[in-house]
């Protein structure tokens, strides 16, 4: 007998019962694999597939040139111009790992749109349950009201939560307020949002004339646009500076220093 069986054009391959399979996915889950030509492993429920791969599973659906697939595991490895779709979850990349817990590694040129979110890197980590990102060789996350980047990027696509890590660029798109620094972590909701931000922090708002530069910051739009400096602070607008080792600036419609 030989080891694999082929079938060509188009070949649906499913497991007709998982009761008898111990995984952490329920047992009526529905699974199909496509392929214009498959190999199955009947010994080891492996599956590999070439050409017009489609993966169907838990409501998403997976695209690619080639794949291979453990139906015990629910693993799935697949490359070649990839797409990943479920529910508002759009994804494209080089290559996809995923398994039955929900986790996605994308690596290559990786777009990810989850409702009104944009991440773009090279790897993203993604935990289709949980909402967790993890971006460890940088990107960018773009949302309707601020985008950030940096040269490693983690956080929550549901609770608008972020961390960056080098060479970092914050952009709040509603209230005017530039960052760079080495590190920061935000957070948004609606209109109003936070950051703190560590290590040569500069902040700027063009739109209040507005420059400054501090060891560390904090801001909270809730606050009259609150926005505390220290270490090294130095404030200028309009040709005026103050210094001091703390500093608090409102970027609200009135602005003060203090």
């Amino acid at each position: 007998m030989k080891k694999y069986s082929k079938l060509k054009t188009a070949l649906v391959v499913a497991i007709m019962s998982f009761s008898m399979i111990n995984t952490v996915i329920a047992a009526d889950t529905p699974i199909e694999l496509k392929g214009d030509i498959i190999e199955y492993n009947a010994q080891t429920d492996m599956a590999i597939a070439i050409g017009g791969v489609t993966i169907i599973r838990d409501g998403g659906v997976l695209t690619g040139g080639q794949a291979t697939y453990n139906f015990k595991t629910q693993e799935a490895s697949i490359t070649g111009g990839v797409t990943a779709n479920k529910d508002d979850m759009n994804l494209k990349a080089e290559s996809l790992i995923s398994n039955a817990n929900q986790e996605v590694v994308a690596k290559g040129s990786v777009v990810l749109v989850k409702a009104d979110n944009t991440l773009t890197g090279e790897e993203i980590h993604y935990n289709q349950a949980t909402s967790d990102i993890s971006m460890p060789l940088g990107g960018n996350a773009t949302g309707p009201q601020a985008d950030i980047r940096g040269d490693v990027l983690s956080g929550n696509l549901m609770t608008n939560q972020y961390t960056a890590t080098g060479n970092v660029y914050l952009n709040s798109k509603t209230n005017d307020v530039q960052s760079t620094s080495d590190t920061a972590t935000y957070s948004g909701n609606g209109q109003d949002f936070n950051f703190v931000a560590t290590g040569n922090v500069n902040i700027k708002s063009p739109s209040r004339n507005i420059v400054t530069n501090s060891d560390n910051a904090t801001y909270n739009s809730t606050e009259n646009g609150k926005l505390v400096l220290t270490g090294n602070a130095v404030a200028t607008q309009n040709g005026n500076i103050v210094r001091g080792n703390t500093l608090t600036v409102y970027l609200g419609d009135n602005v003060n220093i203090k």
